[in-house]
Parts: structure tokens; sequence; C-alpha cells
């Protein structure tokens, strides 16, 4: 698993308060973890300041296609590389 992968499942896990093992990649967000969009905002932002990639790089429309835990690490691992 990548360090990204693990990133996007710690924070994922500490916002749900829940083990990060019961993370899965391609789990559903609102439908399996019961995700709002404010709580996607909150993800969203929580990883911005681990990563340090700006929150201004991610439009509404981004974070509203975020379905899975994978989405995530693939829209960090996008903006990664642009910013490098």
């Amino acid at each position: 698993m990548s360090n990204l992968q693990s990133t996007v499942k710690r924070n994922l896990a500490d916002l749900l308060d829940v083990d990060v093992d019961r993370i899965a990649l391609d789990a559903n967000l609102s439908d399996e973890y019961g995700l709002t969009s404010l709580n996607l905002v909150l993800l969203v932002t929580s990883l911005c300041e681990e990563t340090g990639i700006p929150v201004f790089n991610f439009t509404d429309k981004d974070i509203a296609n975020l379905k899975t835990p994978r989405d995530v690490v693939t829209m960090f691992a996008t903006a990664g590389r642009q910013e490098a």
C-alpha cells in the first residue's frame, strides 16, 4: 500500500472514529461510511494540511465526484504530480 493510500485511510478512519483496518479503498464513502458533503470537505481539508497540497487545487465538482477512498487517493496523487 502506498504512503498516500495509508494517509487517506488513516484520515478517514480518524474522521469516522473507526479502526483504520475497517477502511476499504473501494468502499462507497456515502453508502458504506455515511459521509456527507461536509465530511468530504473535512477529509479533503485534513489531507491538504497533511500533504501540503493546497485546497484551492480542488473544485467543488472534484470533491462531489469522490465516491471511494481510492478516488480520494487518485485526486491527491494527480494534484501532487501537478505541484511537482
